[in-house]
């Protein structure tokens, strides 16, 4: 695939085509020149326009909803989404057995690759054309998003009700499994157990089935 083609997917012409061409370098294709960098200028140039977004759609709510909704956008599964969508693995550069991974174990890689994306277009602009990249990347994200949700994620309210019991927080044992992620949870001497594509998938998944039994218990 075309640099050409994945700039008319993400809607944005690369001055610097070089940029564009580290972004979408996976470290296990090269370990020297690869798009971690990026990612890291990406992740905090989009939390920083999704809160300006946040803050100025919404006035008068309180920083805690704010912030819930900023991770509900932000969040793995978000980005994983939106780089499917333009089918971003048909443009990663990544090692020959990095390639051959289940689809599930390259959710973090999507992840990567759509913040790596950002802060080239920063290095390639300015801040007021990331902005409006950023914006038009998740224009249907953001268009859905509403006051009248919790944006409470399963670990978040599992935790919360943990600590009205005043017993010891959740400790997630979570480790690599063929298919993505396993991860283990107790629960008043029952282990819990559950799968995801993701770290934080896997987690979220286990906390969920600890929120069941505790809610089928209290029934």
């Amino acid at each position: 695939m075309s640099l050409e083609s994945l700039q008319q997917k993400i809607g944005y012409e690369f001055k610097d085509k070089s940029l564009l061409n580290l972004a979408i370098t996976h470290k296990s294709s090269n370990n020297i020149e690869n798009n971690e960098r990026l990612e890291f200028l990406g992740d905090s140039v989009l939390n920083s326009v999704i809160s300006q977004f946040l803050f100025s759609k919404f006035p008068n709510e309180k920083e805690g909803l704010l912030t819930r909704m900023r991770s509900h956008l932000v969040k793995g599964e978000t980005l994983t989404l939106i780089a499917n969508e333009m089918h971003l693995t048909d443009y990663i550069k990544l090692s020959k057995g990095t390639a051959n991974l289940s689809q599930n174990r390259k959710y973090s890689i999507l992840e990567g690759a759509i913040e790596s994306i950002i802060g080239a277009v920063l290095l390639d602009s300015n801040w007021e054309q990331v902005n409006t990249f950023v914006l038009n990347l998740m224009q249907k994200e953001l268009a859905n998003i509403a006051t009248n949700k919790e944006f409470r994620d399963s670990k978040t309210e599992l935790q919360e009700l943990i600590q009205s019991e005043k017993i010891n927080l959740p400790k997630y044992q979570t480790s690599p499994s063929s298919d993505g992620f396993e991860s283990s949870l107790e629960y008043k001497n029952n282990t819990f157990i559950a799968q995801g594509p993701s770290k934080r998938q896997a987690e979220s998944s286990v906390a969920k089935k600890v929120l069941a039994f505790i809610k089928q218990k209290n029934v």
